[in-house]
This record gives C-alpha cells, sequence and structure tokens, in this order.
C-alpha cells in the first residue's frame, strides 16, 4: 500500500494583536505599528507630544464634530 499524501502546512501570517501582546509582555512601548503585505513592523518608544497629537484630536478637543 502507497501512504497517504502528506498534508501542506499552511504558513500563517502574523496578527498584530499578537505582535502587540508580545511587545507589551517584553516590556516595550509602542511607538506606531504598520501591517504591509502580511509584514508586521512595530516601532518602538515613547511617542513625542508633537506625534501624539493630530487633526482629529484637535478637532475632538474644540467640540467640532
Amino acid at each position: 500500500m502507497s501512504e497517504p499524501p502528506k498534508k501542506s502546512v499552511r504558513k500563517r501570517r502574523p496578527t498584530l494583536r499578537a505582535a502587540l501582546e508580545a511587545a507589551q509582555k517584553a516590556g516595550k512601548a509602542v511607538k506606531s505599528a504598520t501591517i504591509k503585505d502580511g509584514e508586521v513592523t512595530l516601532v518602538f518608544g515613547e511617542p513625542t507630544a508633537a506625534e501624539s497629537i493630530d487633526e482629529w484630536d484637535e478637532r475632538l478637543n474644540r467640540g467640532k464634530h
């Protein structure tokens, strides 16, 4: 008897959530995170005050929705 064909194992893409949880567990502060072509990229460090305020934050603080 011949052996049954081997099942191919699907390579799983990393998730953003798993990457962020791993960084948190390691005690690293994540400055930004992006996903491009199934690749998760994390940038570590604390955001500066200028980077933490964007256009939407300004609009919400002024009360204009």
